[in-house]
């Protein structure tokens, strides 16, 4: 090795250049080793989220394959109709059942129009309602008449709503529809089967009406009949008060002419008195007629009796009034309205309505009233009641007379009243007991019963809600037991609809 002087060697300043080079090269690997490192940890990383977000694609395109075949299994499974259009009216989907509907495949569909397949008419209306769904947005949800390819009319439910893209904005529309005919033709059924209903409830509320006039009738009919039974005893009842008041008038028709002239022959024996002519022969022979006139007249007995005659005048008119105010009560045509009501006074009248019946068959009427509550009821529907019982009572008893007892009594347990009727006639066989409430059935003879008067007063006490019963031994009479509520259904339901009125 070889040396200059003063500088230094050769040999060492090319091991320092090799050395910085080499420190170079060694820096140089070693970040160009980190840099590695890095990149392959970034790469790493980066194939990690790939890898992930393939991963992810890959589920999202599979839940998408699943719902996809999920909507298109429901939507070729449906038996509904369903289909979309774009903005144009143009097919973009239908499914299988409208598709076999048009007698065509999807394919054949998409890009048609509604005027490809229905009638002008049809189409023009199909499209004006795609744009009204469009336009504003809302759903329509209609039943339609609706004309098939083949020509068939069928009434369609159909429901049409927008179809809107990512910016919210209308792309399209979708539609589904589904056969309603026969649900239609039910409706209208129904709406026909209603009509005819109305019509039969319209005519059961004249029936109805019809037959309460017809029931009305037949109780004037019952009434008009009874009536005839019971004119002679009438005509009697009032022809005894009749013949004393006549009688009455008379005497006094006599008597007051005798009175007034005796009257009139006292103010002029006052006029003379007052003159003061003593011994007048005028006056003397005035005192004299009065005298003759009063002793003719008996004039003691004619003042005491004068008011016994108005008295017996007075019972008589009394007799005739009452005889008359039964009657008219008895055959007032009103059915009366419902009123809290005692009784007894209305029975006491039908007694006295069949007084002269009861004497003409020489029947005794007997009598016990008891004490009875006020009940809710016609009165004058049960007063027909109890003139039939009675009737039938007398002509029930035999020839030779009998008796008829009528008892009245509250019934305590049942809320109520008792009337029973007893006569002490023949008895009611057992083999018709059953058939004597029956309209028409009767046991007299031709000419003498209507048939009616029982079921009428079945049909009245039945009204009342209340029960009529007989009870009868053959050759020992019978008993005819009616009871009647205190308050009767009628009136509850009154009271039920006044209460719901009154909380309403």
């Amino acid at each position: 090795m070889v040396f200059s002087q003063g500088d230094v060697p050769v040999s060492h300043g090319w091991l320092a250049t090799i050395a910085v080079v080499l420190s170079i090269v060694a820096a140089f690997a070693a970040a160009m080793s980190l840099r590695a490192i890095r990149w392959r940890g970034l790469r790493r990383q980066r194939m990690a989220q790939i890898r992930s977000q393939v991963a992810e694609r890959r589920r999202a395109e599979r839940s998408l394959r699943q719902t996809e075949v999920f909507y298109h299994t429901l939507v070729e499974t449906l038996p509904q109709m369903i289909l979309c259009k774009d903005l144009e009216g143009r097919f973009t989907f239908a499914n299988g059942r409208f598709c076999a509907e048009l007698g065509t495949t999807l394919d054949q569909v998409r890009g048609k129009s509604d005027f490809d397949f229905f009638p002008r008419e049809l189409a023009e209306k199909y499209r004006a309602d795609d744009r009204r769904v469009l336009e504003s947005g809302r759903v329509i949800d209609v039943v339609e008449r609706h004309v098939t390819p083949k020509g068939e009319t069928l009434y369609v439910q159909t429901m049409k709503t927008p179809i809107l893209g990512s910016d919210g904005e209308p792309i399209g529309i979708q539609g589904i529809f589904w056969d309603v005919t026969e649900r239609m033709r039910a409706e209208e059924r129904l709406k026909e089967q209603n009509i005819t209903l109305q019509e039969l409830a319209r005519s059961e509320h004249q029936a109805h009406e019809a037959l309460k006039s017809a029931q009305s009738r037949m109780v004037q009919s019952e009434k008009l009949a009874s009536l005839g039974q019971l004119v002679a005893g009438v005509a009697h009842e009032i022809n005894n008060p009749l013949a004393f008041v006549a009688n009455n008038v008379a005497v006094l028709e006599r008597d007051l002419a005798d009175l007034i002239q005796l009257i009139g022959l006292y103010r002029r024996e006052i006029e003379v008195s007052a003159s003061h002519i003593p011994e007048d022969p005028d006056c003397e022979a005035l005192t004299n007629q009065i005298k003759e006139l009063g002793e003719q007249l008996d004039l003691d007995y004619c003042l005491q009796n004068l008011p016994r005659i108005i008295d017996r005048t007075r019972e008589g008119l009394r007799r005739i009034e009452r005889i008359v105010k039964d009657l008219r009560l008895f055959a007032r045509v009103d059915e009366g309205e419902w009123n809290e009501v005692d009784l007894n006074p209305g029975i006491e009248s039908s007694i006295n309505m069949v007084q002269g019946y009861a004497r003409k068959h020489n029947v005794k009427l007997v009598t016990d009233y008891g004490k009875l509550p006020t009940i809710r009821c016609r009165a004058a529907r049960l007063h027909q009641v109890i003139v039939n019982l009675l009737m039938n009572a007398i002509d029930a008893c035999p020839a030779e007379g009998g008796t008829v007892t009528l008892r009245t009594s509250p019934e305590t347990d049942q809320e109520g009243i008792r009337i029973e009727v007893s006569d002490t006639g023949s008895g009611i066989d057992a083999t018709i007991r059953e058939r004597i409430f029956d309209p028409f059935f009767t046991t007299k003879p031709i000419g003498q019963g209507t048939g009616l008067g029982l079921s009428i007063s079945y049909g009245i006490v039945q009204e009342h809600h209340g029960t009529i019963e007989v009870q009868s031994t053959p050759g020992a009479g019978s008993s005819f037991i009616v009871r009647i509520p205190q308050t009767s259904r009628h009136d509850e339901h009154h009271r039920a609809v006044s209460a719901g009125q009154a909380a309403g």
